[in-house]
């Protein structure tokens, strides 16, 4: 009996391993996520996947994308989580200042929603027209002088709240309000922002903390890959200085990933991992004690 305890307890184990071992550590297809948990304090964005940033300040310590495990100078967590991205964008001219996540490559044109949190510590300025916005790019085979990827939609940052944007080659540029900096989505706070994409109906869902949401129609141009795009951070135009920490950016790609509806957050792919392991794990212990007493003699 003992031998089938133990077997079962190394059984459960090596499943939690092979359970462990599907999680993507990256943004790629099916589904991923870029925790920044490997990053030590300091660390440019470049360490992890295939991120990178553009740098076009001068000096360039005017525009870094650095990990950290503060917020507003206060050492903290978030959850479980014990690091993230400053993106720390002090230059108001008109440069080109950016950072990009590895690029996802999907084999089909199917729907896909992007998960990020987002804490803003400075206020957005007001001035300008261009304001701080993380996107979603697409490949566009087509872009003068080369292929390139290219903004499609996404959320932008103003002096007074935050907005899902549908810009670029997306389709007829539109913006709507998203959420206001107050409270539980101020400056210093986290905030969940999901990002759904409907090719088949041809809209952009976005979300707040697994609540509120806004919906904006849009059209690819047709020389864009549906199937090759990316994540963004954009800091380019006049007057936009600002910091703002980013975590956790995840993406799912399938034909049928509903817009959240949910007002409780979901479990994460963590959790859900450690409870399917930790249910089959329970469910072979018991069949093992039920075979282990059926082998027992029988009072009648």
């Amino acid at each position: 009996m003992y031998l089938n305890h133990r077997a079962t307890i190394v059984g459960a184990v090596l499943l939690l391993g092979l359970f462990i071992s599907t999680v993507r550590a990256d943004v790629q297809y099916p589904s991923g996520t870029q925790t920044f948990e490997t990053m030590a304090v300091g660390d440019d964005v470049g360490v992890v996947g295939a991120w990178f940033t553009v740098n076009t300040s001068a000096p360039p310590e005017l525009f870094t994308v650095l990990a950290a495990n503060d917020v507003l100078g206060n050492p903290t967590t978030r959850g479980s989580s014990t690091r993230w991205l400053r993106v720390k964008d002090l230059d108001a001219s008109n440069v080109q200042n950016r950072f990009y996540s590895t690029s996802v490559t999907s084999p089909a044109i199917e729907n896909y929603q992007w998960t990020f949190f987002v804490n803003l510590e400075t206020l957005p300025p007001g001035a300008g027209s261009t304001k701080p916005k993380l996107t979603i790019q697409h490949m566009d085979p087509a872009a003068v002088p080369v292929p390139a990827f290219a903004n499609a939609w996404g959320i932008d940052f103003t002096s007074t709240g935050a907005n899902l944007i549908v810009l670029g080659i997306g389709g007829t540029a539109a913006s709507t309000p998203l959420y206001s900096y107050a409270f539980p989505t101020g400056i210093g706070s986290w905030v969940k922002l999901t990002l759904t994409v409907n090719f088949a109906d041809n809209t952009v869902t976005a979300s707040v903390n697994n609540g509120a949401s806004a919906t904006l129609p849009i059209n690819l141009i047709a020389s864009a890959d549906k199937k090759l795009f990316r994540f963004c951070y954009r800091g380019e135009g006049l007057g936009n200085a600002n910091t703002m920490l980013v975590d956790d950016v995840s993406v799912a790609v399938g034909a049928a990933i509903p817009p959240p509806k949910s007002s409780v957050p979901a479990a994460s792919g963590w959790s859900l991992v450690l409870m399917t392991a930790l249910l089959l794990a329970a469910l072979a212990l018991r069949f093992g004690r039920m075979r282990s007493a059926a082998r027992l003699p029988q009072v009648v």
